[in-house]
């Protein structure tokens, strides 16, 4: 345990402040957990710039802090008890109510800050200065106009096998031209050593991708991989500190000119409605863990309060009973991979403190789900304090990290926490008004937040996401790889030749599409295959199946249709109990049931290894490519198991063993699958709705 005199930034407006330097005294044994709602006034700030008190006029706070690993275990509530879970998933007994701050941490004076220089040049081109602090009324209510549009929207193309979309929100054109040696960004000094590590290592789509994240557009990246995940995660650790520290700096600047004003009439526009400027939307805790790991990496800071409890509460080792899986399954569910969680993170000149309340802190770490259940209980541990969004109203950039995992948990919640951005608050929570930007008074904060998104692929659902929520005037990047296509990636130990056929189906809008496919399937392949189900040889279809609703569509019709009362079937979903899975499994390889219904987000999550595949029927083609081939290669796998049935097919080339349904609403996922030289034929060709693939 360490424990050292420490001051800390306090927040007035949920910015950046100083406090009275005659402080009231508190015990030293308070403990760091006691919290206590931000309630000063801009008054009390300008008090701070004044003389301090002598040495010994001041009592010295002592507070909980740590190094390294080391935690400040404190007061005889923690002594050996375990921390209690609230209703919200938010660990220890005092952190239900995760919107305010502890008494300390509210009192603690400002220690003095290194500020960068009001350099001309450096104003003029530095994109947080252009961005924030210089926004022209008349600019921004124009671009706001034609951000309404739609803007103009123009392609590029970086190396070989990357697309990049580019749409602007300002009268003149500018003809979109890959970024060659954009350099470093404009980083803070403190920030420019550990930058130089990340930005100096980057590939030219990645370096491209740098200068856009850094100039404050919007980002939609469909390229995350295994290989640059780490890279960027770390570009935007390294944005978000920026950002935070350029914040900050400039609030400390504005504070020393008005100590120096004597006249009152100055005025300096700096600051929001709440102190929460980032914030990180993840999937699992594990990935909050190495997202924070790259924030302390790049920030180095003397100080990590309560970091041994974050690590006991969010970290796990590997699961070995995850060797077995694909990398990609061990990269998201390695380690703890729950959910539901947030944490506030703040930051002091030397200090990072872990668990700060919401409205005190700088970046918020969040799953989506966790995120929603503050939002919509207020942040109470034992009861229910009302809807309380207001901790989100100054948020600027936001960074959303591995979506497509985020899709497969429930999307509605993205959505739901998109739409609580940005919102006029509700209460004031001590804000100086005085000092808020024009632009967040006139409810135009929207227009000039930044959303960073991150995916493995980019889906419907986050164009959707898009156009209804990211309204950036600085404009918005997106970033699409070429596809070769999974179909060609089959595992070469298949020891089968397969034709992999796919059949287009007619659709008339989205909404309808789901009624649409479901009656070419009960009357194109339905059919065909009742008819061959009670031979054994046809035994062993698997239907894999993209959406849950559509799942339950299919089992419904299979147990209570007339024509499917005699078909033997199992299910296996998302949902389904391990008992049951297990049973299905051995009935469909032992050949009592001839059917198996199994769900994309089942395969997501778990991973099986479905043996007895004699055949696989896509219901849809699945978003996530890989489920693509790792299916088909458990086909192979049962080829193997079964040599005599693997020889009857080597005739047929295979024909009929894979089948897939698609309409043109499908163009996104159907790209990955078959390529994209190829995907605008099979959606638009008119020949023909059947197309195969040896």
């Amino acid at each position: 345990m360490v424990q050292e005199e420490a001051e800390e930034f306090p927040e007035e407006d949920g910015t950046i402040d100083a406090d009275d330097g005659d402080a009231a005294e508190e015990d030293t044994s308070a403990s760091e957990d006691e919290l206590e709602t931000p309630a000063h006034s801009y008054a009390t700030l300008l008090r701070a710039l004044k003389p301090a008190a002598s040495a010994e006029g001041r009592s010295a706070k002592r507070r909980k802090l740590e190094n390294g690993h080391s935690d400040a275990k404190d007061s005889k509530r923690r002594s050996g008890a375990p921390p209690e879970q609230d209703v919200n998933g938010q660990e220890d007994e005092h952190l239900g109510a995760e919107l305010v701050e502890d008494e300390d941490e509210a009192s603690a004076a400002d220690e003095p800050e290194e500020v960068d220089s009001d350099d001309e040049d450096f104003v003029l081109h530095d994109p947080f200065e252009r961005h924030y602090a210089n926004v022209v009324e008349d600019d921004l209510a124009a671009a706001i106009r034609q951000q309404e549009q739609k803007g103009n929207s123009e392609k590029a193309t970086l190396g070989h096998d990357t697309r990049k979309i580019i749409t602007t929100y300002t009268q003149k054109r500018k003809s979109p031209k890959p970024k060659k040696g954009t350099g470093n960004p404009k980083l803070k000094h403190r920030l420019l050593e550990t930058g130089a590590a990340i930005t100096s290592n980057l590939r030219p789509e990645e370096q491209d991708i740098m200068s856009e994240l850094f100039d404050y557009k919007d980002i939609l990246c469909g390229s995350r991989s295994l290989d640059n995940a780490a890279k960027f995660r770390d570009l935007s650790a390294l944005h978000s500190l920026n950002h935070i520290f350029k914040t900050r700096d400039r609030v400390l600047k504005n504070n020393a000119k008005l100590a120096q004003e004597s006249s009152g009439d100055a005025e300096y526009r700096d600051q929001g409605f709440t102190r929460p400027k980032v914030l990180v939307l993840v999937p699992t805790k594990q990935a909050c863990v190495r997202f924070i790991e790259s924030i302390i990496k790049l920030s180095q800071p003397d100080q990590q309060e309560n970091r041994s409890r974050f690590m006991d509460h969010f970290s796990q080792p590997e699961d070995h009973t995850f060797d077995n899986k694909p990398e990609d399954f061990r990269d998201l569910f390695g380690g703890n991979h729950e959910e539901d969680f947030r944490v506030g993170l703040k930051f002091t000149r030397k200090t990072i403190k872990f668990f700060s309340g919401f409205y005190n802190s700088d970046i918020i770490f969040a799953s989506p789900l966790g995120l929603m259940r503050t939002i919509t209980t207020g942040g109470g541990k034992k009861e229910n304090k009302g809807h309380d969004a207001d901790f989100l109203s100054s948020i600027e950039v936001v960074i959303m990290d591995h979506a497509n995992a985020l899709e497969m948990q429930n999307w509605q919640h993205v959505d739901y926490v998109f739409s609580q951005l940005n919102l006029l608050p509700k209460e004031s929570h001590g804000a100086d008004f005085a000092r808020a930007r024009s632009w967040y008074l006139d409810g135009k904060a929207k227009y000039l937040r930044q959303t960073i998104l991150f995916s493995d692929y980019l889906t419907p659902s986050i164009s959707a996401l898009a156009s209804a929520h990211l309204h950036n005037v600085a404009g918005r990047i997106k970033y699409t790889p070429t596809y070769t296509g999974a179909m060609l990636n089959l595992s070469p130990s298949i020891p089968l030749t397969l034709t992999q056929s796919f059949l287009r189906f007619d659709s008339v809008s989205p909404h309808a599409d789901s009624d649409a496919r479901f009656k070419f399937f009960t009357s194109t392949i339905l059919p065909n295959l009742l008819r061959s189900s009670n031979k054994a040889i046809n035994k062993g279809t698997l239907i894999f199946v993209p959406t849950y609703l559509d799942f339950v569509r299919l089992r419904n019709h299979f147990s209570t249709a007339q024509e499917t009362t005699s078909l033997a079937f199992g299910t296996i979903s998302e949902y389904s109990p391990k008992g049951d899975v297990a049973r299905a499994r051995s009935h469909f390889l032992n050949g009592r049931h001839s059917i198996m219904l199994y769900s994309e987000r089942a395969h997501h999550y778990f991973r099986y290894k479905i043996k007895g595949i004699r055949r696989i029927i896509f219901y849809g083609v699945p978003e996530n490519s890989i489920f693509w081939t790792e299916m088909i290669d458990s086909l192979g796998m049962n080829a193997q198991m079964d040599p005599e049935w693997a020889q009857a097919q080597r005739g047929k080339q295979g024909k009929g063993l894979v089948r897939a349904i698609f309409s043109k609403w499908d163009v996104m996922k159907l790209e990955r699958i078959v390529g994209t030289e190829r995907v605008g034929r099979l959606v638009s060709e008119r020949e023909g709705d059947v197309f195969e693939f040896v």
